[in-house]
This record gives structure tokens, sequence and C-alpha cells, in this order.
């Protein structure tokens, strides 16, 4: 996966948004995109260079999502490593350009800042019990997810294990979507964007999806080594003013990670017509490997 901009020719529609929030100005844009599993995604989010500045605006297609992220981006102090919500017109928001790389390639240096990022907003809104709507949601597509395990007593039985888990997890503010592409380093500090599918989840979840699909299998789109993951770990853990026990919080890590591993499977599993490729293989080897360990 390569995140890459594509010259927009035509900003005509993108004008009346733009103007409404930043006044008038001529104004270029270029539309966010990536290529993954060989598809060339388009995405409604464009960098915009104004005379006021450079900006990211991003249009949504679901009025939900865009009443998500525009509540979480109001919630979050000035300090906090995200991008700054600067306007909003009918179903867009104006932010902050953030520069940087994202991680797809990851140094011992960016697995730091990235930790350190995260804890961050998750100190902010530490571990506790908030309002568990969004949670409950996303812990029913879960529960989905064993019925394409039930050929899989193995996976079945630790999958359980883990919705017994999380049901039980104290809560902090998740992004929901927490992958490497969606964390920005500009050699100082990760900033984390993206946060439409955002809410008070599982605290362990958004740990679980960064480290879930990085590795050094070709499969995984992000490479990070073991120490790498480990060193990902212990600072966000260190870093925590509110925190489990340390073995607590390590269970709660693999078995986000396991969730992870199983939301791939179930594509495969669920549909026996769905052909079994390196992909399926090598995450059903890990993920039986884990569900050893998590019974034991």
């Amino acid at each position: 996966m390569s995140v890459f901009l594509e010259k927009l020719d035509d900003v005509s529609a993108l004008s009346e948004t733009v103007r409404s929030i930043l006044g008038p100005g001529d104004f270029t844009a270029d539309r966010f995109c990536d290529d993954f599993a060989d598809e060339h995604k388009r995405y409604e989010v464009y960098k915009i260079v104004h005379p006021r500045g450079t900006f990211v605006l991003k249009r949504f297609e679901r009025s939900q999502r865009f009443a998500a992220e525009k509540a979480i981006l109001g919630r979050f102090s000035p300090d906090l490593p995200v991008p700054r919500a600067l306007g909003c017109s009918g179903d867009s928001v104006l932010m902050e350009f953030v520069a940087g790389d994202d991680l797809k390639e990851m140094t011992d240096e960016s697995v730091i800042a990235a930790a350190t990022s995260l804890a961050a907003i998750m100190n902010a809104f530490p571990l506790g019990d908030y309002d568990r709507t969004g949670a409950e949601k996303e812990i029913a597509y879960r529960e989905d997810r064993l019925g394409a395990l039930k050929n899989e007593p193995l996976l079945y039985a630790a999958y359980s294990r883990f919705l017994d888990r999380v049901k039980e997890m104290p809560l902090t503010l998740a992004n929901g979507d927490l992958v490497p592409i969606n964390c920005i380093y500009d050699g100082r500090r990760v900033r984390i964007i993206d946060w439409e599918y955002s809410g008070f989840m599982p605290y362990a979840l958004d740990v679980g999806r960064f480290l879930a699909h990085s590795g050094e299998d070709a499969v995984f789109p992000y490479r990070m080594t073991p120490a790498q993951k480990a060193l990902f770990c212990d600072r966000i853990y260190t870093s925590l003013t509110v925190k489990p026990d340390r073995g607590v919080f390590d269970r709660d890590v693999k078995l986000a990670v396991f969730d992870e591993w199983i939301m791939v499977l179930q594509f495969y599993l669920k549909d026996p017509a769905v052909p079994k490729d390196e992909t399926f293989f090598v995450y059903s080897e890990k993920a039986n490997a884990l569900a050893k360990e998590l019974l034991s």
C-alpha cells in the first residue's frame, strides 16, 4: 500500500466549499489515492493549496461519519498530536495539512514517536468507563465473526475468550482505524489522522490494529520487526497514566491482534468459494499459534 497524490485539473466541484471556509482566492487541489491489493483507490480527501496556506479537505458520503469526525476533532485540545479542524461546510471538513511521511516503513525512532502520540491521546481520555454505545456496536460486529469459525474449533474457542474479555475492557477514545498510513511522522513526532471511525472503544483495539498488519512477511502491508513491536508496546505502557497490570495489558493486546487476524480470515472462512491464497495461509498460521497461547 502506498499513498500518493493525483493532480486535480478541474477544482470547480470543490470551489464553493473551499471558498465558504477560506474566502476568495485561487487554489489548487490534489487528491489522495493509494494502491492496495492491485486496486487503485481515490479518496474524497484533497490537499488544498490556497493563498491562506495548505490544508486538507475531507468530504463525506455518509453523514454519520462526517458528524463523528467533526465531533471528535472538536474535543481534542490543541496540544494533542492530531490535525486541527479549521472549518466545516455542508458534508465537508477542512483541516490543517500534516506534513511528513506515513509509517509504512518503520524505524525505531518512528515507532517510539507513534507510541508516544497514541499514549498521549489515551491519557487525554484515561482508561475508564465512558458511554458504551459505540463499543457495544463494535462488539456486536465481532460476535458475528464467530459464525465463520464454526469449523475451526481452536480459533472459535480463542475468539470466544476475546469476546468475553473485550466486553470488560476499560474504554478510551480510539481512532478506530489505527494503521501505519494514518500516522504521519515529521521527524519529531507522529500525528494521527483520519478519525471518522473513532469513538470510545476498548483500549487495546487501536494497539492491536496497529500491530496486527505489520510484520516482516510480504503479505503484511507494513514493515515492522518483532523488536519494534515490543518497543511500541513498552513505550505505550510506560507512558500511560491509568493502566492495568502489565500482564493484563500484554494479554489484552494479544487478544486485540488476534481479533484483527480473525477479521482477515473470516473473509475466506465464511465462503468456501473464496480461494485460499498466501495471505490466508500466513494469517491462519499466526492466528492458530496465538490461539494456542491464549488458551494455555
